[in-house]
């Protein structure tokens, strides 16, 4: 008989997705009916001085900065370049480049969200994943009056909690957007 393969260890999206259900699972029940909607996890990056929320819909996969990117020519800076993504090809784009033209300074640990845009997948540049974060109605704030400017219309909503504005990212808009589809210079 031949010996069985060891397990693998479990991927960390794998982990965070596991995190989140555990916390659904316990929630009171008033909170488990009406409020369900309320309290929903999303994945918690940084960005520069922003806190981006992503929506788990959205969320492909968190993949670390990939050690071989190829540029192509002829295309805006921000596009950094694709992929090789286990047999699939993905462009990998700085987002805080594409928003502002100021490009992310790649810190080590820097990470990639992966999100889906029909058949395609985009993987965008984070300066750090922070994990999961749920909130309730009584975090969110009353206007995105205090995002700026250039980043407001990629914003769905706005949170406070521990003295910090999160910010849930719109990435479908953003993948409807006709500057970031067209990258071309």
């Amino acid at each position: 008989m031949a010996p069985s393969a060891a397990p693998s260890a479990p991927h960390p999206f794998d982990i965070l997705l596991q995190l989140d259900e555990r916390v659904r699972q316990r929630a009171p029940a008033e909170a488990a009916s009406a409020q369900l909607s309320e309290i929903r996890g999303q994945l918690a990056s940084r960005l520069g001085s922003w806190n981006l929320l992503f929506s788990m819909d959205d969320v492909a996969e968190i993949i670390p900065f990939p050690r071989s990117i190829t540029q192509v020519p002829g295309v805006k800076r921000w596009l950094m370049g694709i992929a090789n993504l286990r047999g699939k090809v993905i462009s990998v784009s700085d987002l805080r480049d594409f928003l502002t033209g100021r490009a992310s300074a790649r810190l080590p640990g820097c990470q990639i969200v992966v999100v889906r845009g029909g058949e395609w997948d985009y993987g965008l540049l984070m300066d750090e994943i922070i994990g999961m974060r749920h909130f309730g109605s009584q975090h969110r704030l009353p206007s995105l009056d205090e995002v700026e400017e250039g980043l407001r219309p990629l914003i769905v909503e706005a949170f406070w909690s521990d003295d910090q504005r999160w910010m849930v990212f719109n990435t479908r808009k953003l993948l409807a957007e006709p500057q970031f589809l067209n990258a071309a210079s």
